[in-house]
C-alpha cells in the first residue's frame, strides 16, 4: 500500500515529521532526541503516534539500532524533501558557525579520517557548537544517503552527475612506507628493492575511495611482479603492521606522512608508475545553496586543497 505523505495534513502535525526524519537519519531514538532537544519519553510518545498514523511499526529494533521498515523507506525521501523546503523558506539568514549547534554527517573512509578530518577539526575551533559525525559507505549508498539527506557531504574518488555536485580537492600522490631499520631498504627505495620486498596491500571495501585494485594491478604487473604477502581491508592497521614487520606498503602520500609522524616509519617515493585519481567532495542539489552546507564544503576545501598543492577557490562553491 502506498503511503502518501501529502494526504496526512489533517491527521498529523509537522513536529511528528521532524521526529520521523531525525530517527530515520540517526537510526537511534536517543540520538534523535538529542538532536531535537526532546527527552526519551517524548520521543517514544511521538514515535507511537507516528506508528498509529501510518499503521506501520516504521522502525524495528535491531542489534545495531533501529532499522526502518519498507514503509519508512518509502516515505522518508518525501518527508526529508518537504522539511528541507520548509526549513529553507525560514532559514535563509546567513549561517553563523560561531553560534550554530548544527550537526553535520560526512561520508568518508578511515583514510580521510586520518588525513582530512584532523585538519577540519582544527579549523572548527572558532565554531564550538558545530558537531561532526562520519560514516563509511560504498559509492552507491553514499549517493543515496546524500539524496535522502542522511549525509551532508562525502569524500570520494568516484565522479558524479546531476543532481549531484562535485569539486576536485586535488590528486593525491602515493608513497611507500617501510619501518626504520628495514634490513634491505636503506637511504632510498630502488626498483630492485621494491620488487624483492614483501608487500602489504590495502583493499578498502567501502568509502568511495579507489585504491586497492589500482595498486594491486601495478604490483602484479609483469615488470614489477611484487610479492603481496598480506591484504587488509582498512588503512588504520597499516602503521602498526609495517612498523613491526619487514613488510612495505604503498598508500596515499598524506596518510604516509601522518603515520610517519607517530610511528617508526620511513616514507619513500614509489619506484614505479602508479595511476592517480582525483579526490572529490560531493553533495546533492537539495543542499547546494543551503548556507550551512556551503560553509562546510568551503571550509573543507580550505583545509584539504593545500595538501595537494592547490589554492582554495576565492568564491563559495555554489
Amino acid at each position: 500500500m502506498k503511503h502518501e505523505v501529502g494526504t496526512l495534513g489533517r491527521r498529523v502535525d509537522l513536529n511528528l515529521m521532524v521526529v520521523f526524519d531525525a530517527v530515520y537519519r540517526t537510526r537511534n531514538l536517543t540520538n534523535a532526541g538529542d538532536r531535537l532537544g526532546l527527552s526519551q519519553p517524548a520521543m517514544s510518545h511521538a514515535l507511537s503516534r507516528l506508528r498509529s498514523v501510518f499503521g506501520d511499526p516504521l522502525f524495528v529494533r535491531m542489534p545495531r539500532g533501529l532499522h526502518p521498515t519498507a514503509c519508512a523507506d518509502e516515505i522518508a525521501p518525501a518527508v526529508a524533501e518537504g522539511l528541507a523546503a520548509i526549513r529553507g523558506s525560514f532559514e535563509r539568514q546567513p549561517f553563523d558557525p560561531r553560534k550554530s549547534t548544527r550537526a553535520f554527517t560526512l561520508g568518508m573512509a578511515d583514510l580521510a579520517e586520518v588525513v582530512q578530518l584532523p585538519r577540519l577539526l582544527r579549523a572548527l575551533r572558532d565554531a564550538p557548537g558545530i558537531r561532526l559525525r562520519t560514516v563509511t559507505l560504498p559509492p552507491a549508498q553514499a549517493r543515496a544517503a546524500l539524496a535522502e539527506g542522511r549525509l551532508d557531504l562525502a569524500l570520494s574518488n568516484v565522479r558524479v552527475r546531476k543532481p549531484f555536485h562535485e569539486f576536485e580537492l586535488g590528486i593525491p600522490p602515493y608513497a611507500t612506507v617501510a619501518r626504520i631499520g628495514h634490513p634491505s631498504i636503506r637511504d632510498r627505495l630502488t626498483l630492485a628493492g621494491f620488487r624483492t620486498a614483501r608487500h602489504l596491500l590495502v583493499t578498502p571495501s567501502a568509502g568511495g575511495i579507489i585504491h586497492g585494485e589500482a595498486i594491486e594491478r601495478a604490483l602484479r604487473d609483469p615488470a614489477v611482479n611484487a610479492d603481496i604477502a598480506v591484504q587488509v581491508s582498512h588503512f588504520h592497521s597499516v602503521a602498526t603492521i609495517v612498523s613491526e614487520s619487514d613488510l612495505i606498503a604503498t598508500i596515499p602520500w598524506g596518510l604516509a606522512q601522518a603515520m610517519a609522524a607517530h610511528y617508526r616509519l620511513r616514507v619513500f617515493k614509489p619506484p614505479i608508475r602508479l595511476p592517480l585519481t582525483p579526490l572529490l567532495v560531493i553533495w546533492h542539489e537539495r543542499y547546494h545553496r543551503d548556507p550551512g552546507n556551503v560553509w562546510l564544503r568551503d571550509l573543507l576545501c580550505r583545509v584539504a586543497m593545500p595538501l595537494y598543492g592547490r589554492t582554495p577557490p576565492k568564491t563559495t562553491l555554489v
